[in-house]
């Protein structure tokens, strides 16, 4: 069976055997919608959670979000697998997903893209080469803004490059621009408005995203594409927006749960 869910960030407590990860066998495959965290720094905690992966019965898939470190990433060769683009980040136990790729996962088509713009740098992003550093790190601690560090938890791979959208273009119109599913971890500019409505009527705080190359992309995806659901992490929270866009976040939901909506 498969199950998706939202981010992680490195926090992995709905894999123990107390949550969800007791319900899951050598049938089941999980996947994350980006934001997975697993690779961000090369030290004990990350040395736990590969043995940790490799030693469960399931088996999980994943897209990057913008909370990756790309550079660890990039560090494992591509495969193929399943029809598209892999890289193996333990054995065949964990597993992240190419951007732009169309996958055949126990019978059903997914199209595949990682990636969003980070929305917590109103500090800046900062250099640790930069002779300002400390005195800009300063300065955002002061006005209580995020800020990120280049190269150490913030990466500019975050976004894709034109190579990549167009490969996805060109896998989609292989498959006539028809599959079953979407997996990403941002969503598309007009699915972000809707998001922003539904806050305006339930929230007594508003939202509102900014749109950027790929949400544009996906808007220009979605103009064509033919499919039954489309999932999406980064925004933390989960909602239907519709019968066919599902946000989500720290639940993991079978996908059989959606098949006949």
């Amino acid at each position: 069976m498969i199950y998706i869910t939202g981010d992680t960030h490195g926090s992995f407590k709905r894999f123990a055997k107390s949550k969800f990860g007791g319900q899951l066998t050598e049938k089941d495959t999980v996947i994350v919608c980006g934001d997975f965290g697993l690779l961000w720094s090369d030290d004990k905690e990350y040395q736990y959670w590969r043995e940790f992966f490799g030693t469960r019965d399931y088996t999980v898939l994943w897209v990057a979000g913008n909370h990756e470190n790309y550079n660890m990433l990039y560090e494992f060769p591509v495969e193929e697998w399943n029809g598209g683009k892999v890289r193996k980040i333990v054995g065949d136990k964990c597993i992240h997903l190419e951007r732009g790729q169309v996958f055949n996962i126990e019978g059903k088509t997914f199209f595949t893209f990682g990636g969003a713009q980070s929305h917590d740098i109103q500090g800046g992003i900062l250099e640790l080469d930069d002779p300002s550093y400390d005195m800009l790190r300063h300065e955002a601690m002061m006005k209580n803004l995020p800020y990120r560090v280049l190269n150490e938890s913030w990466w500019k791979q975050e976004l894709p490059t034109e190579e990549e959208m167009q490969e996805g273009l060109d896998n989609l119109a292989k498959v006539g621009y028809k599959v079953d599913y979407v997996i990403t971890h941002c969503t598309s500019t007009e699915t972000q408005h809707r998001l922003e409505e539904y806050y305006a009527k339930t929230s007594l705080t508003s939202y509102l995203y900014s749109y950027d190359i790929l949400t544009e992309y996906f808007n220009k995806i979605e103009m064509q594409l033919d499919f039954k659901h489309w999932f999406f992490g980064h925004y933390h929270d989960n909602i239907s927006v519709d019968n066919r866009h599902q946000l989500i976040y720290e639940c993991m939901l079978p996908l059989s749960f959606f098949e006949n909506k």
